[in-house]
């Protein structure tokens, strides 16, 4: 039997939808101070107000040039951490050779031509490593799987794999009790307390003014582990930006 080590790291995910809630979400990270906070659309000049915010170490790849940023912005996923990183990988399941794809948040179509990537970072903690990764996976117009979707859950699913043991979290952009969410938490233990039924705030959500009800039900945030990991009091807290942030405590197994 494995005993879980008394080490854990407490952990927070995030898609920040840009620097829209910048006011909201530094505040909330000062307050929580994550060991490792994962992140989704990150534009690359924000980058430095969250090394200043935790300190520590980071790692960042773009998916995406913002044309409709004055100047064209790059946006990505990134990993902070206040322990040391030990490692990084970046593994792509879609990626336009030799350039950053552009895309424009006035043709949401254009989030197709995204890089959609996985990134993995390794800390430590009292002399433990954890294998943390984060990804933004492919947006679809109405949150129902397609065939793009299901060929890069496909590419997912077989990165992970490679990984090892891990936790991974983000935002999947499909809900649970769908295809695509189902095939991930068929082969990980998904940590999101079944009490939840969405991971999106509708309070600040573009579309919750215009169609709450269809926001009821998306928990489009994931948080999937390994069975060499115990994730334990994990909440969604709202109020921070257009998604609810996770926040979990993570501690590992001693074989």
């Amino acid at each position: 039997m494995s005993v879980w080590k008394s080490s854990s790291i407490k952990l927070v995910s995030l898609n920040i939808e840009k620097s829209k809630h910048l006011d909201r979400v530094l505040p909330f990270l000062a307050r929580r101070l994550p060991d490792v906070f994962c992140v989704q659309e990150l534009f690359e000049r924000d980058i430095r107000l969250f090394s200043d915010m935790l300190g520590g170490d980071s790692a960042y790849v773009p998916m995406t040039r913002r044309v409709n940023e004055t100047p064209p912005e790059p946006q990505g996923i990134g990993i902070f951490s206040r322990l040391p990183i030990l490692g990084k990988q970046v593994r792509y399941y879609q990626r336009t050779p030799g350039r950053i794809p552009d895309s424009d948040t006035r043709d949401r179509s254009t989030f197709r031509d995204n890089d959609y990537v996985v990134l993995a970072a390794d800390v430590e903690k009292d002399g433990t490593p954890f294998r943390i990764a984060t990804t933004h996976f492919t947006w679809t117009p109405d949150g129902k799987p397609d065939d793009l979707q299901r060929a890069h859950v496909g590419k997912l699913l077989a990165i992970l794999e490679r990984l090892g043991e891990f936790v991974a979290c983000g935002d999947f952009n499909a809900p649970r009790g769908g295809e695509i969410f189902g095939m991930l938490a068929a082969r990980y233990k998904d940590n999101i307390p079944a009490r939840y039924a969405t991971s999106i705030d509708v309070s600040l959500h573009r579309a919750g003014r215009t169609k709450p009800r269809e926001l009821e039900d998306k928990m489009v945030d994931g948080l999937f582990s390994t069975p060499g990991y115990a994730v334990s009091d994990v909440e969604l807290a709202c109020g921070v930006s257009d998604h609810c942030a996770i926040v979990a405590s993570v501690a590992k197994a001693r074989p």
